[in-house]
């Protein structure tokens, strides 16, 4: 293993409230997490003014997300809250086993420009990042740097997709199912295991979640205990978000497998007519 190095990363382009900020990202190292510098002082701009960042490999999206949605999640990780930088690891955190003390963590880290077996490889990475039309901002404002280390061999590795859906419930109801965020059958690249699922309801509350996977039980917890659970580990559960996290104790192999299967869903108890974001952790291979 290689030491790491934090790098500053080339300045953004089309830095203007109400536009896209893009980040180039050289490649040619192995990248464990960014850190998207706003305002060190957090006086001017807020998390929230960030609307969303895309990360897009090879040209293709990711990991999708809001400013809060990835600064709750650090926190939900114990990482410190975002006050003037916003971390965004692509190292998963909190993992204790599976290949050696970091092995579980690192599994991970983008590795470009290495060429698999198949003979592809990531050639290309950047970020966006829309920014809210009120807040107050510079090209200044805004930079970009990088943890990295050297490149191992195998290609680009297991890469921890996010894919950020929206799903609606018409009304309160204990069974709300929503059964096409993995499509059952298609075996997808960048869905071959679940790392984990995040639920962020508009208003109200998820009382609890159920998991079916091929018609059998895989999961059912009421909030309150799936909160126990996961603050007696390695996480710590963040008000209005439903979490489900097999990797919880800091297990890493421990993963909710989807190759294969025939039919996949999540059941809610819901507490009121709501919008759904469903923010979904995938574990899969380059696809492009």
């Amino acid at each position: 293993m290689t030491a790491k190095i934090t790098e500053k990363l080339p300045n953004p382009e089309g830095v203007v409230a109400g536009g896209t900020a893009t980040f180039r990202i050289p490649v040619g190292r192995r990248f464990h997490e960014l850190y998207f510098v706003y305002d060190y002082n957090a006086t001017t701009q807020n998390i929230a003014d960030f609307l969303e960042f895309r990360i897009y490999l090879n040209g293709q999206i990711y990991q999708q997300f809001s400013g809060v949605q990835r600064d709750t999640m650090n926190q939900f990780d114990r990482l410190g809250a975002s006050q003037g930088v916003l971390v965004i690891p692509f190292d998963r955190k909190g993992m204790r086993l599976a290949g050696g003390p970091v092995g579980g963590e690192e599994e991970t880290a983008i590795n470009t420009r290495v060429t698999d077996k198949n003979g592809r490889q990531i050639t290309s990475m950047y970020m966006e990042v829309d920014l809210d039309a009120g807040m107050t901002i510079t090209p200044d404002d805004l930079s970009l740097y990088a943890k990295q280390s050297d490149p191992v061999a195998g290609g680009a590795g297991t890469l921890l997709y996010i894919r950020n859906e929206q799903r609606s419930a018409a009304g309160a109801t204990n069974d709300f199912q929503i059964s096409d965020l993995v499509n059952p059958g298609v075996n997808a690249p960048d869905k071959m295991r679940l790392s984990r699922v995040t639920f962020i309801p508009s208003t109200g509350a998820i009382n609890s979640l159920k998991i079916n996977r091929n018609s059998y039980s895989i999961f059912d917890r009421p909030d309150s205990l799936n909160r126990q659970i996961q603050n007696d580990g390695r996480r710590t559960a963040q008000a209005g978000y439903y979490t489900i996290d097999p990797s919880e104790n800091g297990n890493s192999f421990e993963t909710i497998e989807l190759f294969g299967m025939t039919d996949y869903r999540y059941r809610l108890d819901v507490s009121a007519a709501m919008t759904i974001q469903c923010m979904s952790e995938y574990l899969g291979i380059l696809t492009a």
